[in-house]
């Protein structure tokens, strides 16, 4: 099975590598935000056939704190900047992540908080490129998030990353143990 992982930063990445050791897969680093995501998946391009799975992997925040820290969830639909109508959803690979609890996504252009959709479980800043570039590509793939903090704490002293990192690591080596 060869996997891309695509990831906004590469301490996200580190993740996936660690979990698939030695596998012919690719990881991408895309940059933060919904453009840097568009355009490197452009920039791939990603065809149909050359990857068996993507996945899109990361930290996130949760809205109104209904996730804790440590938190990790399958995104299964995403909500581009908080506008109601453009709702993308994933019917995600049967058996892959069946585990974790499925989610609701909110890609957010930037912090500002015009952007939120308080309805959605987490927020990210590339979910909804992601989903359209491999929907576009009839490329299978997940979403998968685990949380750092609350959506709109400022304190980034107070987001537990290593922990929303640690937590990510096991879901994907649960995951991908035997494959």
């Amino acid at each position: 099975m060869r996997i891309l992982f695509v990831a906004a930063v590469d301490f996200e990445l580190d993740v996936a590598r660690k979990a698939r050791p030695g596998k012919d897969d690719l990881f991408l680093c895309t940059g933060m935000g919904p453009e840097a995501t568009a355009r490197a998946l452009r920039e791939l391009p990603l065809r149909s056939g050359e990857f068996d799975l993507a996945v899109d992997l990361g930290v996130a925040g949760s809205y109104g704190g209904r996730l804790p820290a440590g938190s990790v969830v399958q995104v299964v639909s995403e909500v581009s900047g908080g506008m109601e109508g453009s709702i993308l959803s994933n019917p995600a690979p049967p058996g892959l992540f069946d585990f974790l609890p499925r989610a609701s996504g909110n890609t957010v252009p930037s912090l500002d908080p015009q952007y939120r959709c308080p309805e959605a479980d987490v927020e990210s800043m590339e979910g909804a490129a992601f989903f359209e570039a491999c929907l576009e590509a009839g490329i299978p793939f997940a979403e998968i998030r685990s949380v750092s903090n609350t959506v709109g704490e400022a304190d980034r002293s107070r987001w537990d990353i290593p922990l929303a990192l640690a937590k990510l690591h096991e879901a994907l080596s649960l995951t991908f143990r035997n494959k």
